[in-house]
């Protein structure tokens, strides 16, 4: 009898040991199942940069970072069963720091995360000291890889669009040649004896004359009537000569 008592406990011993092994795979998986219904910091990061990665590409730019901000870990989003809707939080920016927002449909809900565009392009630079009122001469300059996007002034990506151009200012060597920094060279110095068209219609006068300011191609300026000595102003249209549309 003694026996069978024992056997009998020993079978009960065994059976809750299998019952507490089941019940706790049954715990982990139900653990593991609630973990893959929650959105993870990487899959929020991938959305966010696969949706500006597209739009960056198509910039002029010799290269783009995306910094995708910190997402608090204590926040614990559904996973979303539709697409999630990104775009930008207020106004639209493809470069320094921007808020990017995701929407859940379903089920619904909403973030915000903070990111940096850093973009990198070619731009002109002056290898040597400029004085105010240099004649810009094309190998005097070159192009330097910089981070445009945190520059506050507008720049220039091509040698040629700012060789023969006049420095409104002194330029420091190395320093990057902004739009303000220069204007286009004088076509006409004051003094220069030039040609002066009349046009009207399909009929044109020229006339010879004095120019009494300098100017450059496209600027109008005051010149003078060496006939008639009267002053007028005409519009620069290359070196030596002006038009007055009539």
């Amino acid at each position: 009898m003694a026996k069978l008592q024992r056997s009998f406990f020993q079978w009960a011993k065994a059976v809750n040991i299998r019952s507490c092994i089941v019940l706790l795979l049954g715990m982990l998986c139900s653990i593991k199942g609630f973990a893959k219904e929650l959105e993870t910091q990487e899959s929020l990061k991938q959305v966010v940069y696969d949706f500006l990665a597209p739009q960056l590409s198509e910039m002029k730019a010799s290269r783009t970072e995306i910094a995708v901000g910190r997402i608090d870990p204590r926040l614990k989003l559904a996973k979303c069963e539709q697409p999630l809707e990104v775009g930008f939080l207020g106004k639209k920016n493809l470069f320094g720091k921007v808020n990017i927002r995701l929407n859940c449909s379903q089920p619904r809900w909403g973030m915000f995360i903070p990111t940096q565009i850093k973009v990198f392009e070619y731009v002109v630079i002056s290898q040597v000291s400029l004085p105010r009122r240099s004649v810009i001469a094309a190998s005097q300059l070159a192009l330097r890889e910089v981070e445009t996007s945190a520059l506050n002034y507008t720049f220039f990506r091509e040698i040629a669009q700012v060789a023969g151009t006049t420095s409104t200012r002194a330029i420091q060597a190395n320093h990057i040649v902004y739009t303000n920094m220069v204007k286009a060279s004088a076509a006409i110095r004051k003094g220069d004896s030039l040609i002066i068209k009349a046009i009207a219609g399909s009929l044109a006068v020229r006339v010879k004359g004095q120019a009494l300011q300098e100017g450059a191609i496209g600027e109008q300026i005051q010149v003078r009537n060496d006939k008639s000595r009267r002053i007028i102003r005409a519009i620069v249209v290359g070196p030596g000569q002006v038009e007055v549309p009539m």
